[in-house]
């Protein structure tokens, strides 16, 4: 990646600081129950949470933390082989994925963790 392409990650999560920063620390109380905050992810990001989080995840073996490797594609193939689960073919993170990232490069994995430990996230609006 450029210096300049770095830059401009920078500055865009400075300028959605206040969004992002709500989406990971916004617990509110309504009727006396606590309201999780709720991540909204692109449609690269939201379908990769839900191939290798959750339930079939945690079903073949895999840890909260081996989900988050597994979704940010930091896992190597021979871990994935041995518990695989969803679609083998999109086992790599598409490039869709990988601008997100690189857009969201301190706090994507953190937004990708609480979506993981809450269940609590949706696809962003278009």
């Amino acid at each position: 990646m450029s210096k300049n392409a770095d830059m401009d990650n920078y500055f865009f999560e400075l300028e959605n600081m206040d969004q992002i920063l709500k989406q990971i620390y916004e617990v509110r109380v309504e009727d006396g129950k606590p309201v999780l905050p709720k991540q909204k992810f692109p449609k690269a990001v939201y379908d990769r949470i839900k191939m290798f989080g959750g339930e079939e995840a945690a079903a073949a073996g895999w840890t909260i933390f081996g989900s988050l490797k597994l979704i940010l594609g930091e896992c190597n193939r021979e871990d994935y082989e041995m518990n695989a689960i969803g679609d083998k073919s999109k086992f790599k993170p598409s490039k869709d994925f990988g601008d997100w990232m690189d857009k969201h490069y301190r706090f994507g994995p953190v937004l990708i963790m609480l979506a993981l430990i809450y269940g609590n996230y949706e696809l962003e609006d278009d």
